[in-house]
């Protein structure tokens, strides 16, 4: 607030005697006003910082935009010939489980695999956690998903 203060009276400190010289030289006092205001304008428009510096440098590149449809591309996510599912099926798969594990506090990676087949069925923590999923466990675990929610257990203090 201070430094808006001093800016006003420095600039009509030395705004009205350029204005005064602007009139002894013939121009109207209006205008010689005028152009000292729009020329003090001109110098706050170009204190401003127009660029954003406040995030990381240099910033993260761009993301890269996958084309196609999920549809397509979850289309031919198991390979028929092994039953081999892949990558994008199962972390679409992973994600859901994830979420209906975390509405009962547990996580896939923390939780035990008893508490993770008494919510998602049995041999459910053996399919998320295996190297490979296979299109029986699969199938498995989207029935589990699909299914009502097991009403999730509170501790009573």
């Amino acid at each position: 607030m201070r430094r808006w203060i001093v800016l006003i009276v420095l600039w009509i400190v030395v705004g009205v005697p350029v204005a005064l010289l602007l009139e002894f030289l013939g121009v109207p006092l209006p205008f010689g006003i005028a152009w000292i205001l729009v020329f003090a304008a001109a110098l706050l428009i170009a204190q401003q910082n127009f660029l954003d510096e406040s995030g990381p440098w240099p910033p993260p590149p761009p993301d890269q935009l996958q084309r196609g449809s999920d549809v397509s591309r979850l289309a031919w996510a198991v390979d028929t010939r092994t039953g081999i599912v892949g990558m994008s099926l199962r972390r679409r798969v992973l994600a859901l489980a994830d979420r209906r594990l975390r509405e009962h506090g547990l996580t896939i990676d923390g939780a035990d695999a008893d508490a993770v087949d008494a919510i998602l069925g049995p041999g459910a923590h053996a399919a998320l956690s295996a190297k490979e999923l296979r299109v029986p466990a699969l199938e498995r675990l989207l029935r589990a998903l699909e299914s009502a929610p097991v009403p999730a257990t509170r501790e009573r203090a």
